[in-house]
């Protein structure tokens, strides 16, 4: 037990005799921590890159401060740990005001970003957190701006040091706030940005309204192109990420397409019904003044009389169903009906002109040249003289300028009309825009099922207001 405590007494005495060897030689160890700990903090707020004089001669302070100490030599050591101190303060009030500067403004910028993403209504939390971060990151920095013109102004060391101090937290502190708002900013806009393809067939559901309601103008309309070039300008905006812009268009061209498609199509289904109308009622007039007698009796013939005869029933049928469906204005509907007639009545056109060049009974021939002088829109008048007159053989097109062209009508088989003409390539290669060469020509058209050899048509411009043809 005595030996113990002597063993006790001993350690302690030991310990006591090294305690006050370093106190002795009073190595600035306080020092030494502190200039470690503000160079570290330094380097951490990107010293190097805004002081960087200023941090590597606080560098080089510290580095010779220790050399100085393992050297016992203390009060060399204590004044170089007390340069390094001060040097990393030089850098961090050098550094800090520009680094809070460059983040915030990063902080803005991603916030902004988000916001044109429309944050607020996809990422609504995100969105306000990096708000409240960068509200509390401005208060932070107005009271450091503030600590620091005060330290600045301050005369008393021991002051300056304390508001230097506080300056430089501060500054820290909104680094950090301004650090976060920046990172929420970018949340809010990944996560808005995450919506960019919901949002761009919002897009084109609108358009795809709005092409028909085009399509239903003949391109002409220009609040309808107006409101095309708005959703163009949405597609822009979504890949650029601006999806609060973009979904701005798309709700007004929204708004706009539907009121803009209802008013078109109803006026193009009265416009389609009514040149069916024409199609199948010239067509019943063709088909009526057929032999079907004689048609009928030939083998060769029957079949094709028997099918223009269905075609011309079935046209009858789409265009009374049409008409039903512009009544219960169920436009779109109507339309269809109306170009199924169309096409049908064409069908039996095409028919019917064969069949008439092969019903060889003359004597109905003849019948039909005493009782008619003309001949309805698909077969042009023709007399002896001219049968004989090879130049009326052929049909002629010539250019007037400003888009016209001027048609020398022509004997062909089959014989020409105005649906004919208006379907030819080098015309419009149409046949429903036959209305516009009636139009063009009232003045020399009486009867738009009449039309004779060598007659001169003015022929318009495929789109656009009709007006006058241009003198040549």
């Amino acid at each position: 037990m005595l030996h113990k405590e002597k063993t006790i007494v001993f350690f302690f005495a030991l310990a006591f005799s090294t305690a006050f060897l370093n106190c002795g030689q009073e190595l600035p160890l306080k020092e030494l921590a502190l200039a470690k700990t503000q160079i570290e903090r330094a380097e951490n707020l990107q010293a190097k890159q805004y002081a960087p004089d200023e941090f590597a001669e606080a560098e080089k302070s510290l580095k010779e401060a220790n050399e100085a100490a393992a050297a016992e030599n203390a009060s060399e050591s204590k004044k170089s740990a007390d340069y390094a101190i001060s040097r990393a303060y030089d850098a961090l009030e050098k550094t800090l005001p520009k680094l809070v500067a460059k983040t915030r403004e990063e902080a803005v910028g991603n916030i902004d970003a988000a916001d044109e993403a429309n944050a607020s209504d996809f990422a609504p939390e995100e969105l306000k957190k990096a708000n409240l971060a960068k509200e509390a990151g401005d208060s932070k920095l107005a009271s450091a701006d503030s600590a620091l013109a005060s330290y600045l102004r301050e005369d008393k060391e021991d002051q300056k040091e304390i508001k230097r101090n506080q300056a430089l937290d501060e500054y820290e502190q909104a680094y950090v706030l301004f650090k976060e708002a920046k990172q929420s900013g970018n949340d809010a806009k990944v996560v808005s940005l995450e919506k960019s393809d919901t949002i761009r067939q919002s897009a084109e559901d609108v358009e795809s309204t709005l092409e028909k309601a085009s399509k239903y103008s003949n391109g002409t309309n220009p609040s309808v192109e107006e409101e095309k070039a708005r959703i163009q300008s949405a597609y822009e905006d979504i890949d650029a990420g601006k999806l609060k812009s973009a979904e701005e268009k798309i709700k007004t061209a929204r708004a706009a397409s539907g009121p803009l498609l209802a008013a078109v199509v109803k006026d193009h289904a009265k416009e389609r019904n009514s040149q069916a109308r024409d199609v199948v009622e010239d067509a019943n007039a063709r088909f009526a003044e057929l032999n079907s007698d004689s048609l009928l009796k030939s083998p060769s013939t029957k079949d094709d009389y028997s099918s223009a005869q269905e075609n011309l029933a079935a046209a009858n049928e789409s265009l009374g169903s049409s008409s039903a469906l512009f009544e219960q204005e169920k436009y779109e509907d109507s339309i269809g009906q109306s170009e199924e007639a169309i096409r049908l009545s064409e069908i039996s056109l095409d028919q019917i002109g064969t069949l008439a060049n092969k019903n060889t009974n003359k004597e109905t021939v003849a019948n039909k040249k005493e009782k008619t002088a003309t001949v309805k829109e698909e077969t042009v008048a023709t007399t002896d003289a001219e049968e004989g007159d090879e130049n009326s053989a052929g049909s002629s097109l010539e250019d007037l300028g400003k888009g016209w062209k001027r048609y020398t009508v022509g004997k062909s088989n089959p014989a020409d009309c105005l649906w004919r003409i208006a379907k030819k390539k080098d015309v419009y290669n149409d046949s429903k825009l036959w209305p516009r060469i009636f139009e063009a020509n009232r003045g020399k058209i009486k009867n738009k099922n009449l039309i004779y050899p060598k007659q001169k048509l003015n022929i318009p411009p495929k789109t656009g207001k009709i007006g006058k043809a241009p003198k040549k």
